[in-house]
């Protein structure tokens, strides 16, 4: 019987096959390629790849990115109340912390209800993470309260003071904390490279934050979210790299930043002094003026000394009908080109000046081209004693830029017809305007609603009875 000759491509897939079966392809990889693949995967994947073969059993336990948290160690939301639960979290981390090496760590976050009763755990973890050298350190233990219950800040858990120690701080580039309590030392030398910093319900003890705030000389964003105790936030010390601040409900009397990078402002809560030394780049600003109080003389008055260069502003603001007069408005919005306006209408129905003094918006940014008002009546419709050449008393103000109207929550309220009527009248660059009755912005009461079906079909009729398109041919009118 004659063998026949075996072909040489044969051959060498017969050696394939047997290093494959004896060697899996994937054990072949270079070991920074195998750490590569790890690295982009979560922590409750990077643990199942042990599974693959011995080789890679060992490789998540230098995982770069651990996240605890209910999702992630429980396969639950974050917040829960059973102790049971809370007791297999602790285990759970406990178990990978043991078996990680602490090496190529670049995250830590634990994200579970926990607080000062659980400090004998929180603090071994957070020395973990300062003692690998994490660079972004996240640590929200913000509860989930159900109704009726209530939290103290002396409840919280405060974090070791060994992080501000120039060792650990130098490494901190991202520090997020959530529902904890700080006490930086009077003799803290500062994060000398942290470039975010985002607290929320954070305890100040001793109200030092004015001292953390001002030795973060790196920091790019700040981010401040119901933190106290906090009677002024002033920061003196220059802080030139910051380019977004974000300061909400935090209840300051004042409020003073160094910053002449910065870009973006984002406030939420009462009206107070805002100074912004040297911030001649601040181009779009959010200001939520909270409360119930009218406001809007802050925002004619008070607000453009600070945001006189921004271009883009949206604000939320209050205005009562009782309240009468018009400011004088000495500081401008200089370059203001967009503006989103959202007032909630307080009051008595029958008084329109109220409502018409927000016909100072074209007075003060006199080089606007785009106007979004957002009304929130929380009155009565008058549409009966709409009067269309109310508004004679006001000084006319020509405003030669604005394009572009839009006009939400026209009820037929006193006061809503004549300014847009004023509108109309002044703005003679006009192209466009849109009139909707519904109310299209959150309301802090009651949501996003859209308001009752009678006043709705009451600010229609109104519109359609009083603003003939005929008589502004050059406008394109639409009523909703």
């Amino acid at each position: 019987m004659s063998s026949r000759r075996q072909h040489p491509a044969n051959m060498r897939s017969a050696v394939s096959s047997k290093r494959s079966r004896s060697e899996p392809l994937i054990d072949s990889l270079p070991e920074g390629i195998m750490h590569d693949i790890v690295s982009r995967l979560t922590l409750k994947d990077a643990v199942r790849t042990s599974c693959v073969s011995t080789t890679w059993r060992r490789l998540w336990r230098c995982h770069p990115d651990l996240c605890f948290d209910g999702p992630t160690i429980l396969n639950r939301e974050p917040g829960s109340r059973s102790r049971r639960r809370r007791h297999r979290f602790i285990r759970r981390v406990n178990a990978i912390l043991e078996s990680h090496d602490g090496t190529r760590l670049r995250r830590f976050k634990i994200a579970f209800t926990l607080d000062i009763r659980h400090a004998k755990y929180l603090d071994p973890w957070l020395n973990f993470a300062l003692d690998s050298k994490a660079s972004i350190l996240s640590v929200n233990l913000r509860p989930v309260l159900h109704k009726g219950s209530v939290r103290s800040w002396e409840e919280t858990y405060t974090l070791p003071v060994r992080m501000f120690s120039s060792q650990c701080a130098s490494c901190i580039e991202m520090l997020q904390l959530g529902c904890v309590s700080l006490k930086p030392p009077h003799d803290f030398d500062g994060f000398a490279n942290l470039r975010v910093l985002d607290l929320e319900y954070v305890y100040m003890l001793g109200g030092n934050l004015d001292l953390l705030l001002s030795k973060c000389n790196a920091l790019e964003c700040l981010r401040l979210s119901r933190c106290c105790p906090m009677p002024n936030l002033k920061v003196q010390q220059p802080l030139c790299r910051l380019s977004y601040l974000s300061v909400r409900e935090c209840l300051p009397r004042g409020m003073e930043f160094n910053a002449p990078n910065l870009t973006k402002l984002d406030y939420s809560g009462q009206a107070i002094p805002i100074t912004l030394s040297e911030s001649m780049k601040l181009t779009q600003a959010t200001v939520a003026l909270m409360g119930y109080d009218d406001t809007l003389e802050h925002v004619l008055t008070e607000l453009p000394k600070t945001l006189s260069h921004v271009e883009t502003l949206s604000v939320r603001t209050c205005i009562n009908t009782e309240v009468f007069g018009f400011s004088r408005c000495l500081v401008k919005y200089n370059h203001l080109i967009k503006l989103e306006v959202t007032v909630s209408i307080l009051g008595d129905s029958r008084n329109r000046n109220g409502i018409l003094r927000l016909a100072n918006l074209l007075e003060v940014a006199h080089h606007l081209q785009r106007l979004e008002l957002n009304m929130l009546p929380h009155v009565s419709t008058g549409f009966l004693n709409n009067v269309p050449e109310a508004y004679w008393h006001i000084q006319p103000c020509t405003h030669r830029h604005l394009e572009q109207v839009e006009v939400s929550g026209f009820i037929g309220v006193n006061g809503q017809l004549e300014l847009v009527l004023y509108i109309l009248d002044n703005a003679v660059a006009l192209r466009g305007m849109s009139i909707e009755p519904r109310v299209t912005a959150y309301d802090r009461v009651f949501g996003y609603w859209a308001g009752l079906d009678i006043d709705i079909k009451t600010g229609r009729e109104c519109v359609l009875k009083n603003i003939l398109p005929e008589d502004y041919p050059d406008v394109q009118i639409e009523i909703f």
